[in-house]
């Protein structure tokens, strides 16, 4: 609870000087536009030099990272420390603390070239501390500076400060180092700190790789303020080096202890300050500023984004266009809405006339529009939004250059175009492909009506509403123009009325618009499937085929089936949010050849439908299959399968189930094995228990990969009860079929709120009599959801594991695998499978909702 508060108080700090950050700016306004034009008017060559020596910085950070990694003797290359170094920077300013927290994160880049998870951590927190302590001789240059030219007593205070909390770390690394107070402070509340430290010292550490990387990240320090000077250069101000130093140091100063997006904003305005105390301008204060963080933020920022495009099934592949061209769409629209630079349009007047530049003018805005609709579209992976975003990104090149020569617009939209380009492959979702005129008509009637009302509006309000009396053409020209939201070509509304005349236009267009555009790019609806005449066929190929014990819900009759061109093989799935969920995997003949094919006929299936695929509940041993087929995995939990022939209530071990079967007997309980078919008067009694602790869980029925008391399937089942002397059942569970060879199961276990304690436990062991009885060699008692997570080494997995381990809500399934655990069971992994791993997110969310549904033919 402390963490989360913390986590929550610096979250809010940030915002809050985010905030405090835009507030100054926006009262700058005036400044802040000036400043834009000087930096516009700067030196190319000097820009030119900054870029290079930003390329050299971000080099010097891989260069700090190779040598931590060297300090723990372990060899990692130059070039996968630079994207190390750029995913993490890119990361770290989405994530509060983000300096540090982005340090757990991207260590597949460096797992690749042989370098153990421990060894990454160590390195990370080396690169840590060094980057520090460069910080800290940093302002000691800054110290000497400042005592030569003997600036005003606020400053130094202010450095004296930042050091102080400098030093104070300086004494904890020491006094950690030597297991002093602040080791043992640390040990006692994060106990794995301990492990880590030992094996630290055990390995040794390489103290010259730690000094080189100390030069390197010093080096950085002083390339910091060579940024600085050359922005200066750029701009044609006077320089001052003790300036640029101290500037420098308290930016970085800001930056080190900012708890949210790495000090964004605040630091400009630091910076802004500083420079104003040496005698600069706001302008150019402004303009040195943003100029320097071009060359050491939001550069090195913008390639830590397009490195995560080196790999075409990284997430931010699917994410990042969609952002930028959410981004694209606000520019183009904050474009038009803004003054042009006078000087290109003198320019351009030259080519083009008055009313071409007001034709490109509607139409980036009109783009911007549909870009920031599209954006929504594409993180859905549709197709047809591809081909929309291309479209419009090419065409708001075109138009942001002829509406005022704005090469800074059409050069990010050729970026978000290579973006696009690049990522295609993820964009396969088919949209409506049939414009039937009936559905055009009906999409289309929306827009005429509001033309209509326009055209009305504006020929027969009073011409006092906008000082002049409108013909039929000027009725319709406004009318245009107000529908693509250029209202500064309408006449100038006098009235109120009027002005809410002019905005009922701007909002009923964007309205009708937007409907149109889902229209053309919503997926299309995947054909009903008729399944009546396919569960005769799919059960008989369960007699065959099967080999799971969930086959038996395969066709339960919540489901669709897909059978192969040949019928061999079928796949039981739902349709839920734009998903076919699959239980398993198909059915069919056990060989990788087959059911690789299968896999690919419902692929292709489900593409034509415009449906996205998971499976769920796949065992590991055919996790090869579908990885060769581009899919990954992730693990659900683990099933829970009991040795019959060795289980036995002797020992130790089984001391609290021999307990629990004794105090039960002695009170005159009693455990009975009905055959099916049950009688009426068994299953009324069934049905009790089961409406009782429906309601006393609070649950409802879910299916999918389990039953619901359904009378006519339990009715041919065999069934365990656990009953009283006056033959009242308690608690029971349900015998299912098993298509795994020598394997029992069951599928409902249910009691009374009222049932003795340890019930279920003798459920069980009634059940492993009756499996010895019939000549099973093993039991399986399900899946146990989010175990085994302590086994793994991801991210998601450790997550996950820490809530198992520490929050309310997974206590259920915690206790779910305590219960199994009693029988000495061997545990199988199961996983959910996926495409890529942006569906990781919706996929919990359609799992729960297949099994929430309650329709069972």
């Amino acid at each position: 609870m402390m963490k989360n508060k913390m986590l929550i108080w610096k979250s809010f700090l940030g915002l809050l000087m985010i905030f405090g950050a835009l507030y100054f700016f926006a009262n700058q306004r005036q400044e802040l536009a000036s400043s834009l034009q000087l930096i516009q008017s700067s030196s190319l060559f000097w820009i030119a030099v900054g870029i290079v020596i930003s390329l050299a910085y971000i080099a010097m950070q891989g260069l700090v990272y190779v040598y931590s990694f060297k300090s723990l003797r372990q060899k990692l290359s130059l070039g996968g420390a630079t994207r190390l170094f750029l995913k993490r920077n890119f990361i770290s300013v989405f994530l509060p603390a983000g300096g540090f927290t982005s340090l757990a994160f991207f260590k597949r880049e460096v797992n690749q070239e042989g370098i153990s998870d421990s060894s990454t951590n160590l390195a990370s927190v080396i690169y840590a501390v060094i980057s520090l302590v460069s910080l800290f001789i940093l302002c000691l240059v800054v110290f000497l500076f400042i005592g030569i030219a003997g600036l005003n007593l606020q400053l130094v205070g202010i450095m004296l400060a930042f050091t102080a909390l400098l030093v104070a770390f300086g004494w904890y690394c020491r006094s950690f180092y030597q297991q002093g107070q602040a080791f043992h402070l640390t040990v006692r509340y994060f106990p794995s700190v301990a492990t880590i430290w030992e094996e630290l010292r055990e390995n040794g550490v390489d103290f010259k790789a730690v000094f080189q990387s100390l030069l390197w990240a010093t080096a950085i320090e002083f390339v910091g303020i060579l940024h600085i000077y050359i922005a200066m250069l750029a701009l044609g101000f006077d320089t001052s080096l003790l300036a640029c130093t101290v500037t420098y140091a308290v930016g970085t100063l800001v930056y080190c202890f900012s708890p949210l997006m790495k000090g964004v904003g605040l630091i400009e305005v630091s910076m802004v300050v500083v420079l104003c105390s040496f005698g600069y301008t706001e302008e150019q204060a402004i303009s040195i500023s943003l100029l320097y963080r071009l060359f050491e933020f939001w550069g090195p920022l913008a390639l830590g984004g397009m490195s995560f495009f080196v790999n075409k099934n990284n997430i931010f592949v699917r994410i990042l266009p969609s952002v930028f061209i959410f981004a694209m769409g606000i520019i183009n629209i904050i474009s038009v809405l803004t003054p042009a630079i006078h000087s290109r349009i003198a320019v351009l007047k030259q080519f083009i006339s008055y009313d071409a530049l007001n034709f490109s003018n509607a139409a980036v805005l009109f783009f911007g529009i549909l870009l920031v609709m599209c954006s929504g579209f594409l993180l859905k992976g549709l197709r047809t939004a591809w081909y929309v975003a291309v479209a419009l990104c090419s065409l708001s090149i075109v138009a942001n250059l002829s509406k005022g020569l704005d090469f800074e617009e059409a050069w990010f939209a050729f970026l978000v175009l290579l973006m696009l380009l690049y990522s295609s492959r993820h964009y396969f979702v088919q949209s409506n492909r049939k414009l039937t005129m009936p559905n055009l008509g009906l999409v289309l009637w929306p827009i005429g009506v509001v033309l209509l009302y326009g055209i009305i509006g504006f020929y027969f309000l009073n011409a006092r509403h906008f000082n002049m009396d409108f013909t039929i053409v000027n009725a319709v020209a406004s009318t245009l123009h107000s529908f693509v939201l250029l209202n500064g070509d309408v006449a100038e509304p006098q009235t109120a009325i009027g002005q809410y005349f002019l905005y009922s236009i701007n909002f009923f267009s964007v309205v009708s618009l937007s409907a149109l555009f889902y229209w053309l790019v919503n997926p299309c609806q995947a054909a009903v499937v008729e399944v009546e005449g396919k569960i005769e066929l799919a059960q008989k190929l369960l007699e065959r085929y099967g080999k799971s014990p969930v086959d038996y819900f395969k066709t339960y009759g919540d489901k669709e089936i897909f059978l192969n061109d040949e019928e061999t093989g079928f796949i039981a799935y739902k349709k839920c949010y734009g998903f076919a969920i699959v239980l398993e995997g198909p059915v069919c003949e056990d060989r990788e050849s087959v059911i690789k094919e299968l896999i690919n006929s419902f692929e292709r299936y489900c593409r034509r439908s415009s449906l996205k695929t998971a499976y769920y509940r796949v065992d590991g041993k055919y996790l090869g299959i579908f990885k060769q087929l581009g899919k990954k995995s992730f693990l659900i939990g683990e099933e829970a399968i009991v040795n019959v022939d060795s289980f036995s209530l002797e020992g130790k071990k089984r001391k609290s189930l021999r307990n629990a079967v004794n105090s039960i007997e002695k009170k005159g309980f009693v455990s009975n094995l009905y055959r099916a078919p049950l009688s009426n008067g068994l299953l009324q009694k069934l049905q009790v228990v089961s409406d009782h602790w429906l309601r006393d869980m609070k649950r409802s029925e879910r299916v999918f990969s389990q039953g619901m008391f359904d009378l006519g399937k339990i009715k041919n089942s065999h069934v365990i009860t656990l009953e009283d002397n006056e033959g009242r059942i308690l608690a029971f569970l349900n015998i299912i079929p098993n298509y795994a060879p020598d394997e029992a199961t069951y599928d409902l276990i249910r009691k009374l709120q009222d049932a003795p304690g340890g019930n279920m436990d003798v459920l069980i062991i009634r059940f492993l009599e009756y499996c010895k009885e019939e000549g099973y060699s093993y039991l399986n008692m399900g899946l146990a959801p989010f175990s085994g997570f302590d086994k793994k080494k991801g991210l998601v997995e450790r997550l996950i594991n820490f809530l198992y381990e520490n929050n309310t809500y997974f206590r259920q399934p915690k206790g779910l695998r305590e219960f199994k655990e009693k029988f000495d069971p061997c545990w199988v992994e199961k996983f959910v499978v996926y495409s890529h791993d942006l569906d990781l997110i919706t996929v919990p969310l359609v799992i729960d909702k297949a099994m929430k549904s309650t329709a069972v033919k």
